[in-house]
């Protein structure tokens, strides 16, 4: 009861006669460290010198913008694909992803999707041991076309399309088009075995691996010897094989997301990785990871998926190679002390962003994510005035309560201010 009477006296005739006066030190210092913990302080504004004449809107003069205006809603080119592009009913187009490339000289805004094998596809007459975990083994290939690219049908312009990949674009190729790792690879398998792997349907054969067991992986674990096999759990079949040899590797974790919260549950993983067709004409995954905290000092907290956060970094690339499941972390933001923590615990796991190669840190792009909270931060904390930042109409701006909760479906739920 003392407790409280004091509280009720101090609340009624010490601070609500000079809220202003006395609350506004600890404004100023919730408004600097909010702005910090979500870097809004690296910000820099800048003039737009807006072109009101004729010339502005003239379409020889803004060709670059027009060539790369998107006219393909994702959802209607996700259903085109499946019906012109799954070839067989057991692959699947998980999603689609927009990335920039070199095309003709000038930089373009391409569409491309992953043609992955979907095992729970498979007609139930093929549904065995030796079916889902030797021969159908991995989805082959992606397609790719311009974001607002249509044929005189009305279908996509593809300048990567069908089995085996065909390109319209000189220089562009696929030379390594086997997805063994991506976002439907959710089982085991077994690689470099007696049993020639399915690569792709051709005509009414299908397209086998030439030799069995020159396949060259390098990736995976051995699988277990004889021995060993009776006490495997992950197969009543693997004891009784003879297609399992001392060469072959058990591809284990093959999922992107399971895959990389594996090697690092510490970080906080966009949930949309994007595949990249590198120069080489491999196929690799790029996947966000940030480093997230719920205790930094002063600064408010926002909701991230089923955690309360008020800190967030982009500071972790993660590169996936889709043909070996190589994974490597790469540090973009070294002065975030999170990551450094880590790096000094984990020295072998993390590498300078320098070391990615050239070709696909082209690709390396702001995410969404990040960009959806540092939105909705910046909604409130745009001003730096701590008067503004409690009264809020004094400086022109709505009041808290009357700015609107972000709901983005994929990542972020604000719900309160």
């Amino acid at each position: 009861m003392i407790v409280a009477g004091v509280r009720w006296y101090v609340s009624g005739f010490i601070v609500a006669p000079n809220q202003l006066v006395r609350e506004r030190p600890f404004i100023a210092h919730n408004v600097e460290m909010t702005r910090r913990a979500y870097a809004l302080d690296r910000i820099e504004t800048h003039a737009f010198p807006a072109d009101t004449g004729i010339e502005a809107v003239e379409p020889a003069k803004n060709q670059t913008t027009l060539e790369n205006i998107r006219l393909w809603d994702w959802r209607a080119l996700q259903d085109t694909l499946r019906q012109i592009q799954e070839i067989r009913t057991y692959y699947d187009f998980p999603g689609i992803d927009i990335d920039r490339y070199q095309i003709g000289g000038s930089v373009r805004q391409m569409m491309l999707a992953t043609r992955e094998l979907n095992v729970e596809k498979l007609p139930q007459s093929s549904r065995n041991w030796i079916n889902e975990k030797l021969i159908y083994t991995h989805g082959y290939g992606v397609t790719m076309n311009p974001v607002n690219g249509f044929t005189p049908e009305g279908l996509p312009t593809l300048v990567l399309s069908n089995m085996p990949i065909q390109s319209t674009i000189p220089g562009l190729t696929v030379t390594r088009p086997e997805i063994y790792f991506g976002e439907l690879t959710n089982t085991d398998v077994y690689v470099k075995t007696r049993q020639k792997e399915f690569n792709y349907p051709q005509g009414d054969a299908n397209n086998l691996n030439l030799v069995p067991g020159q396949w060259r992986h390098s990736a995976g674990r051995l699988a277990p010897p004889y021995a060993d096999r009776a006490r495997s759990r992950r197969s009543s079949k693997l004891p009784f094989s003879d297609d399992v040899n001392s060469e072959s590797r058990l591809l284990m974790r093959r999922r992107l997301s399971e895959r990389v919260q594996e090697l690092a549950p510490f970080l906080t993983l966009d949930p949309d990785p994007y595949v990249v067709v590198g120069e080489d004409g491999r196929l690799h995954w790029l996947m966000d990871a940030f480093t997230t905290s719920d205790s930094y000092p002063y600064a408010r907290r926002y909701t991230l998926g089923n955690d309360r956060i008020n800190y967030i970094r982009n500071s972790v690339k993660v590169l996936i190679d889709a043909y070996t499941g190589e994974t490597t972390f790469y540090v973009f933001d070294t002065h975030d002390p999170v990551i450094a923590a880590y790096r000094a615990v984990f020295p072998g796991l993390f590498t300078d962003a320098a070391a990615m190669p050239a070709a696909v840190r082209k690709h390396v792009r702001y995410p969404e994510l990040l960009l959806n909270v540092q939105a909705a931060v910046y909604g409130l904390y745009h001003m730096t005035n701590p008067m503004c930042s409690t009264t809020g109409r004094i400086c022109g701006v709505w009041p808290r309560k009357w700015l609107r909760p972000i709901n983005a479906n994929r990542s972020w739920n604000q719900t309160s201010f």
